[in-house]
């Protein structure tokens, strides 16, 4: 019934472009005039739920320019947070009273697509109340997503070149995604590539490249380390499985837990930050680190104890990204629903009800390997999902590097020395692994000029030290 439903209303919808209904015309608060449109407006994914797309098209040549999804993690967190405190072009400020341009906005670079998802997150909803998803739910809810978008909202757009792009748990969400996607050329016959910014791949590479990062960034005290190094890993600290000692409550578990409750003042997510910044972010912060940590159900890993990041500076201020959303004037601007409620930036419900299934997803990477392009970057200085765990991911993979690729050559930001914006590597079947100096878990937040400069310059098969066009 519902497949019918859906033909029926995708035989009148697709007879035109664009769904007028879901044009935002009056942005309240806004300080500039965009010289883009965009649509604000939900994608029917099943019989019961709704997600919520926020699709702003590009400043400069829309009708040919690239698509790309943008998805944040969590599992629980909105892409519309990711939007106004990362890489869209409307950033809040004045308590939620101002919006202004964002002049790294990835919509410089093609036309974006950002969706809360699963339901429950955001203004995304189910009609029945149910926000209970797992890997395989929210992959199946994101594909069907994407063909109601293409094939039912903005069937225009459905032989641009496709990107999916996000960040932290979308190093679930998109590999699962891309997977689908990869495997449906009628319905996404131009899917090139993925950009996944410091994913969580493998847990048990994050918990095992973890307990040295920390002691080598000078969180952790020599006595401690040692003990475990001796008594808990026979000397080798490189080689020990702290994700299976972790597995148990036992005395190692209790000590490994020790080390990973040190520097409970700084920001995991940006080990050299010296301020939370006034956009909102605090409460994702601590909910995607409390997530992970609570989703690994690792026995003898005591979540109640996480106390990194829990403590915020004065220089904190109010949360200008939730206060501007619920504003009536912006909910009723961007076609919300009465009924639908609060926005946070992340559910508490949907973290607590979601279903880990993919512990880690090389499988995924192996079917897409060689069918499309791959980027995978990270910010050197987050603790959460860290670069030594992408590294070894990546060359967990067994993939060789390209010819005349140097490992970890350097990238310039605007091709200018010594401004050393990270370091790049190269391998064969199109991956490029890249660190972005200095950033921590959000690139686009800590590093806008590089993040836009990275995501032009790998759509565009560019080098990553070229500036982008003006």
């Amino acid at each position: 019934m519902f497949g019918f439903a859906l033909l029926a209303f995708g035989l009148v919808a697709g007879s035109f472009a664009a769904p007028a209904e879901d044009l935002v015309v009056d942005l309240p608060g806004l300080n500039f005039k965009p010289p883009f449109d965009h649509y604000s407006g939900y994608l029917n994914v099943s019989s019961t739920k709704y997600l919520h797309y926020w699709f702003t098209k590009a400043y400069k040549n829309p009708e040919s320019a690239p698509v790309l999804l943008w998805l944040n993690g969590g599992p629980g967190c909105s892409s519309v947070g990711g939007l106004i405190e990362e890489l869209g072009p409307f950033h809040v400020e004045d308590n939620g009273q101002t919006v202004y341009e964002n002049p790294y906005s990835w919509n410089h670079v093609g036309n974006v697509i950002f969706l809360e998802s699963p339901a429950g997150v955001g203004f995304s909803y189910a009609s029945d109340g149910d926000v209970t998803a797992s890997d395989e739910t929210a992959a199946e809810d994101n594909y069907q997503a994407l063909l109601a978008f293409f094939k039912y909202k903005f069937p225009e757009f459905q032989g641009h070149d496709f990107y999916i792009t996000g960040e932290s748990y979308g190093g679930i969400y998109i590999p699962t995604l891309a997977v689908k996607v990869a495997a449906d050329k009628t319905n996404f016959p131009a899917f090139k590539g993925v950009a996944i910014g410091n994913g969580i791949y493998s847990f048990p590479l994050n918990y095992n490249t973890m307990v040295p990062l920390f002691y080598y960034h000078g969180l952790i005290r020599n006595k401690l380390y040692s003990d475990v190094v001796t008594n808990c890993c026979k000397g080798n600290s490189y080689n020990c499985d702290y994700y299976t000692l972790l597995d148990g409550e036992t005395e190692c578990a209790d000590k490994i837990n020790r080390l990973l409750e040190q520097g409970g003042d700084l920001d995991p997510y940006n080990l050299y930050s010296t301020c939370y910044l006034d956009n909102g972010a605090t409460s994702k912060r601590n909910f995607i680190r409390n997530a992970l940590f609570r989703k690994s159900n690792l026995k003898g890993l005591k979540t109640q104890n996480k106390n990194i990041g829990a403590g915020l500076p004065l220089c904190a201020q109010s949360n200008n990204t939730e206060g501007y959303l619920n504003r009536a004037d912006v909910r009723k601007a961007l076609h919300i629903p009465d009924s639908v409620g609060h926005w946070t930036d992340c559910s508490n419900e949907v973290g607590w009800l979601y279903q880990i299934t993919h512990t880690d997803v090389s499988k995924e990477f192996q079917t897409l390997l060689g069918n499309i392009r791959i980027l995978t970057y990270n910010g050197d200085v987050d603790t959460v999902c860290n670069f030594a765990l992408n590294t070894e991911f990546v060359a967990s993979l067994g993939l060789d590097l390209k010819d005349g690729s140097e490992n970890s050559a350097e990238w310039y930001y605007n091709n200018e020395t010594p401004r050393v914006a990270g370091f790049v590597t190269k391998y064969t079947k199109n991956l490029d692994f890249v660190t972005i100096r200095g950033s921590g878990h959000f690139v686009p937040q800590d590093k806008p000029r590089e993040a836009l400069q990275l995501i032009y310059n790998f759509i565009h098969k560019r080098d990553y030290s070229l500036p982008v066009p003006q």
